[in-house]
């Protein structure tokens, strides 16, 4: 695994990925070792903020560097299934968590970063404790003059997140201004990185409290507690989550320990006021920090009217968390101006990255072709209408979730359920609910996703839409296991090659445009192919470990070669037999 993340470490900054410079080098050119080293004539990114001559790669050369960036994460996730399947029966929580930091170190050291967020994040911030000024109503216009501005790519809207997050950046702001200076940018981003990482570790460790609460009655039993390290191990080490948490340093991470250490107080603590009260406040402070996800605290509702709380203590928590976000609200209110940001932010309008976009563009381009007409790239009819659908989609299914929970025989009753029906929430949020996605939003969706995994809860939770042979595909870890790797290569279709290559016989339509139905759908496409070849393949798993061989050296560098394939392999054949036994009803 190290030596997979310093091959990543040394691709990222090549020039044709068009990522972005994370200033490490200001600290010196050690960042660049790796790339140095592996492709020493190749060109890199840009180290000044405006490059005035970009160094743009050849056709081939990109195409290349596309490849290569693929093929690298190809590798990490292999070796990471590799880990899944051999590690729980020989490890425990303690090495889980000191290789986790060690990984996360590694990745918190990469110089360049996928999103630019992470400099929003700082203006932000500067904002708040340099220039005091409202992040949540001030344009980064204003302060043109900001070493960051430079770097940043949203400079005509304020800060899309809430008071919560804007505390959080401004505290880590004021640690670093009178160590570093308010030009040096280097230390608060190192902060941010950390931060992500410390609560990607937060947030694993809780996982791991709160599987041992809902499998109470396995608690010392073998196979439970190795179901319970492997959750916890396919969270800690999952590339896209390390990626945003130390790399990207998105506050998906920070939101996610929230509501995980809201949980861990509702599995723990005993069924009465105060406790709710805690969890309500969580949540309150959770929204604060990113406005969609109010979408999970009727869960919370429905858990309470669900165990037969009294309505008055229902309307109580209902009162409490939206009286917390008002009151968090009003010091940045500037006389509703903080609302401004509904109007101009991209999700409230624009598709990007999911099969919306897919569909959207494909409709421009038919229009385009069959009329010969031109039609505008950012607010087009079919962004439009596509846009329109799948939200309105995702809101009848949401609202089906939440009556269907009202009914007597599928109310939430236990964590459990409510863990369930969080993670479905949120999973068809990320899949409908936002045609502006990008992959760091399911970084909620596998944490919730994890607990289920450990508790044994995801072969009862109700996705049953997608079945092959009487499986439910869904209910399963390897098509998720998948969307992680297929969610991390869509970074890839950001690339100077992508950007100018185009579908023939569709004006318009890029071959990027493809990354949403990749995106979502190949997971169940190679989920399929792998129980295909689960039922066809007679490879066996038994590998001399002792002793000498009688197979040739080739035979068996070979056969010792294809173990993770067979492990893959095997993984759906058992899950498979294990999803036709369990049963069907939800918790």
């Amino acid at each position: 695994m190290i030596l997979a993340i310093v091959l990543l470490d040394a691709v990222l900054p090549l020039s044709g990925l068009w990522f972005n410079d994370a200033l490490l080098s200001r600290a010196g050119t050690w960042s660049l070792l790796p790339t140095q080293a592996l492709f020493p004539n190749w060109s890199i990114i840009p180290l000044q903020p405006v490059p005035t001559d970009p160094a743009i790669p050849s056709p081939p050369l990109a195409w290349l560097e596309i490849i290569l960036f693929l093929t690298v994460l190809t590798a990490l996730f292999l070796l990471y299934l590799y880990a899944l399947a051999r590690l729980p029966a020989l490890i425990s929580r303690r090495h889980v968590m000191l290789s986790t930091v060690a990984l996360g170190l590694l990745y918190a050291l990469i110089p360049v970063v996928t999103s630019p967020d992470l400099f929003s994040y700082l203006i932000y911030a500067r904002m708040g404790v340099i220039y005091h000024l409202n992040p949540l109503t001030t344009l980064p216009t204003k302060i043109q003059y900001d070493a960051t501005y430079p770097y940043l790519y949203w400079i005509d809207q304020p800060s899309a997140y809430g008071p919560t997050w804007a505390a959080i950046t401004c505290f880590l702001q004021w640690l670093a201004l009178p160590l570093a200076g308010a030009n040096n940018l280097l230390l608060p981003l190192l902060l941010l990185r950390l931060l992500g990482l410390a609560t990607h570790l937060g947030s694993a460790l809780l996982i791991w409290s709160i599987s041992g609460y809902l499998q109470p009655a396995r608690a010392e039993d073998q196979p439970g507690q190795r179901r319970r390290i492997l959750a916890t191990l396919a969270f800690a080490w999952n590339p896209l989550l390390l990626f945003e948490a130390a790399v990207n340093a998105h506050n998906d991470s920070t939101l996610l320990f929230l509501i995980l250490l809201a949980l861990w107080l509702l599995v723990r603590g005993k069924p009465v006021l105060p406790l709710y009260s805690l969890v309500t406040i969580l949540f309150a402070l959770a929204a604060c920090l990113k406005i969609n996800t109010v979408l999970l605290f009727p869960g919370l509702l429905l858990l309470l009217w669900g165990r037969g709380v009294p309505l008055r203590q229902i309307a109580f928590c209902l009162g409490l968390y939206i009286g917390c976000i008002v009151l968090l609200y009003a010091p940045f209110w500037d006389g509703g101006a903080v609302l401004d940001v509904l109007r101009v932010n991209p999700s409230a309008s624009r598709n990007i990255n999911t099969v919306a976009e897919f569909l959207g563009q494909l409709y421009n381009a038919a229009i385009a072709s069959h009329f010969e007409v031109t039609i505008p790239i950012i607010g087009s009819p079919g962004e439009r209408l596509t846009h329109t659908l799948s939200m309105g989609i995702f809101a009848l299914c949401y609202f089906w979730l939440c009556w269907r929970a009202l009914r007597h025989s599928w109310r939430i009753r236990t964590p459990g359920g409510l863990i369930q029906w969080l993670a479905l929430v949120w999973l068809l949020y990320c899949a409908l609910g936002t045609p502006w996605f990008w992959p760091w939003y399911l970084v909620t969706f596998f944490g919730l996703y994890a607990l289920l995994e450990a508790s044994d809860a995801s072969r009862r939770w109700p996705l049953t839409l997608v079945r092959w042979r009487g499986v439910a595909t869904l209910r399963r870890p390897l098509p998720f296991r998948l969307l992680s790797l297929t969610m991390l290569m869509l970074y890839g279709s950001y690339a100077w090659a992508l950007h100018g290559a185009f579908v023939p016989f569709l004006p318009g339509f890029k071959l990027a445009y493809l990354r949403g139905p990749c995106a979502w759908l190949l997971p169940l496409l190679l989920t399929w192919l792998v129980d295909r070849l689960a039922r066809r393949s007679n490879l066996g798993l038994d590998l001399p470990t002792t002793g000498r061989s009688n197979s040739p050296p080739v035979a068996l560098l070979i056969q010792r070669l294809s173990l993770p394939y067979r492990l893959l392999l095997q993984s759906g054949a058992s899950e498979q037999r294990e999803d036709r036994l369990s049963p069907s009803s939800m918790e």
